[in-house]
């Protein structure tokens, strides 16, 4: 396994028919369009990508993510620490008829004659596999520290406040 980001520019064509299997460990500063979504570019990412030609003749690429990120706390807003696993098993094809016929199981990968860049394909897997929201556990959340040491320290009154319809009360007795 090496520690490099994984190649670009590369014909996963060829590498079907070799049967080429490629791990990696690389950082997640990388991949700009996942640290977008990221509380920093700090991490690990761990990829196994195995590529194949299966029994019904579809060229494959069945692959495993590993990543250790950070997001933020929708309560504090501050870094939370999570794991994202993801495994996926896509077909390689060259048009979008081909993929209307490919079976549930799998999802289409789209190539043409140009090159693939495969970070960007670990990347959409990753983007995909994100938790739509994020929180510390409850214990260790400042937000929710904060919001119940001051419930409970000061509570709260209510003042009355003014009727806005007292004017027209006023008006209605006059007559």
């Amino acid at each position: 396994m090496s520690n490099d980001p994984l190649p670009s520019q590369i014909d996963v064509r060829k590498l079907t028919v070799k049967g080429a299997e490629i791990s990696s460990n690389f950082s997640p500063a990388v991949m700009p369009r996942l640290t977008s979504l990221l509380a920093n570019d700090e991490g690990l990412v761990t990829a196994e990508l195995q590529f194949y030609i299966d029994e019904g003749r579809k060229r494959r690429i069945d692959g495993k993510i590993n990543a250790h990120v950070n997001v933020v706390c929708q309560r504090c807003l501050d870094a939370v620490a999570i794991d994202v696993v993801s495994e996926f098993n896509l077909a390689i094809v060259w048009t979008d008829d081909q993929a209307k016929q490919l079976p549930k199981t799998l999802d289409p990968l789209i190539v043409g004659e140009e090159l693939t860049d495969l970070a960007e394909i670990v990347e959409e897997e990753l983007i995909l596999s994100l938790p739509i929201v994020s929180y510390h556990e409850l214990d260790s959340c400042k937000q929710v520290t904060r919001s119940f040491g001051e419930a409970e320290a000061a509570p709260v009154k209510e003042e009355p406040k003014d009727n806005p319809f007292k004017v027209l009360e006023q008006l209605r007795s006059d007559k």
